[in-house]
């Protein structure tokens, strides 16, 4: 099971993806603390995966002490305030990392949790440490594919040519059929996308 929830002033998209009582977490945003004891109280939080690390991407990990998945070029954004944007918008980072239980993840990686595997695969662009998730019929996009659109790149680590790359290689890996989960705005396919989206 797959559930949305929307926070932060960004509208974030963070998923939370069960089984049998126990879930994981994709992306915990801003203003994160409500949702994060209902999802505590109704759940077993058993790790949290992180497609890159913006600042309405991983400030809600503070309210979790599990496992936290990202990729190993991304880890420095987890204490540095300019990568991961905190400073941009006058706000400090709200975690030590040296308190975060981190495990650095790399392209082509399997994560066995809950019950499903996750796949991990590599989509730079968007940050240079950029990753999608897949499992079962699903792709949980982050900030690199959006319905009709894609990430920004004028962020730091960003990059026009890695990101048209990285949305090539996700057309390619995966079917029409593909539910795509982004990190904003709605739900789309992967067959929709790649009729009419204008960066595919």
């Amino acid at each position: 099971m797959i559930e949305k929830i929307v926070t932060g002033d960004f509208a974030t998209n963070t998923y939370i993806i069960s089984n049998q009582g126990q879930c994981v977490i994709v992306d915990p945003g801003l203003d994160f603390e409500y949702a994060a004891s209902k999802i505590k109280e109704k759940y077993e939080v058993v790790g949290i995966l992180l497609t890159h690390g913006h600042m309405d991407h991983i400030d809600g990990i503070r309210y979790f002490n599990v496992p936290i998945y990202i990729h190993e070029l991304e880890i420095p954004f987890l204490e540095d305030p300019s990568l991961s944007l905190y400073r941009m918008f006058g706000s400090k980072i709200p975690f030590k990392k040296e308190n975060l239980k981190i495990i650095s993840i790399k392209d082509g990686m399997e994560l066995e949790l809950i019950g499903y595997t996750f796949k991990v695969m590599y989509t730079p662009g968007h940050t240079r440490g950029s990753v999608v998730y897949s499992y079962k019929d699903k792709l949980l996009s982050g900030d690199t594919l959006f319905h009709i659109s894609m990430g920004r790149t004028d962020f730091p680590t960003g990059d026009s040519k890695s990101m048209r790359e990285s949305l090539k290689k996700i057309i390619e890996a995966f079917p029409d059929s593909t539910d795509v989960y982004p990190g904003h705005d709605e739900k789309t396919t992967i067959g929709f996308e790649r009729k009419n989206n204008p960066y595919l």
